[in-house]
């Protein structure tokens, strides 16, 4: 754990240090001067905000469509767990986290890859419809110095995904896609060592079958929570939450050491830099969100040395000060292992 976190750190720092060198360690220590460092008290109440409506929208999509119910301090602790896993290796390490609390609630196995996938899919989702808008105000001519480039990409790319997933989530589409051959599934990742060379490739193209399969399965989760918005409101509104605390988070750092940034634009530059932290990069992508953030908000108007300051601080505030309260509760893990069994038997597909 100690080796990950100082890992993170070093490509974290390392990167934007080599990014201060192009915006001029002069230039970033007069920004520094003139800050206005009372804006800094929107970032820990962004962090708040950020972590109540995750903890929401989890709880309220592991529930979806006779999902296991989670106490609200065990999902608490789950997210944190997950959060640690995401610092420590990458985003895949997070969804792993999620996979192992909902097998161990009683989910299925499919059922709990479909619920990770459905639950990861609204959220980020919920942040790319907001860009698509964004983008869509930005080549109004309601954002200011936005290039077109950003906004239209987002604009174009967004409805697209949207229009793909409704697609293959129909009912009739979606009764094909995501079936499995129970058949097919006798066979786990021990046993490709084992295996002739020749069988790998038929090996792999199953299992991708079946990867594919269950990502279907979590865009029908995802339209089953949209079309029941009052249902299933704290699994729509808590991720919108969390997107709005880390805007929050970033907006405080920006008003603390550039005078304004027009919303919109800010919206437009935190998707596009943020976009990284979905890559499998190491130490929760430390290092490329760093320099993706950096430029993404130096191309939306913000000076360079201004940018790297706020990032700093934006890190800080939503990867760094998490990893403590993580680090501590994933000591807890044998106790949170067995206060994840369900009370009574469900269930699962």
């Amino acid at each position: 754990m100690v080796i990950g976190v100082a890992a993170a750190a070093i490509l974290g720092f390392g990167t934007l240090t080599l990014v201060g060198r192009v915006a001029d360690f002069g230039r970033i220590e007069e920004a520094w001067d003139r800050a206005e460092l009372g804006w800094l008290a929107l970032c820990p109440a962004g962090l708040v905000l950020a972590y109540a409506g995750y903890v929401a929208g989890y709880r309220d999509m592991a529930r979806a469509d006779r999902g296991p119910v989670l106490a609200p301090g065990v999902t608490m602790r789950v997210v944190a767990v997950g959060f640690g896993a995401v610092a420590l290796g990458s985003g895949p390490g997070g969804l792993a986290v999620d996979f192992w609390a909902l097998r161990r609630a009683g989910a299925g196995l499919h059922e709990a890859a479909r619920r990770v996938l459905g639950f990861n899919t609204l959220e980020w989702a919920i942040l790319g419809v907001g860009a698509a808008l964004a983008g869509a105000l930005a080549l109004s001519g309601l954002a200011g110095d936005v290039p077109t480039a950003m906004a239209a990409t987002w604009l174009a790319v967004v409805p697209l995904c949207v229009a793909l997933g409704m697609l293959v989530s129909s009912p009739r589409a979606a009764a094909r896609l995501s079936r499995v051959d129970p058949a097919r599934r006798r066979h786990g990742l021990h046993g490709v060592a084992l295996r002739r060379p020749g069988t790998w490739l038929p090996w792999v193209a199953d299992k991708l079958r079946v990867a594919f399969a269950d990502s279907v399965g979590g865009l029908v989760l995802v339209r089953h929570v949209v079309r029941r918005p009052v249902r299933y409101r704290w699994g729509i509104a808590g991720f919108g939450l969390y997107w709005l605390g880390q805007l929050t988070i970033v907006q405080g750092a920006i008003l603390a050491f550039e005078e304004h940034l027009n919303p919109v634009a800010l919206v437009l530059a935190f998707a596009t830099g943020y976009a990284a932290t979905a890559l499998p990069l190491p130490g929760g992508g430390a290092g490329g969100v760093e320099a993706s953030m950096a430029f993404a908000l130096h191309a939306t108007g913000v000076s360079l040395e201004a940018a790297v300051l706020a990032v700093f601080t934006f890190r800080v505030v939503s990867f760094w000060v998490p990893i403590v309260p993580a680090m501590f509760v994933a000591t807890s893990i044998p106790r949170l292992h067995e206060e994840l069994l369900p009370a009574t038997p469900r269930q699962s597909w």
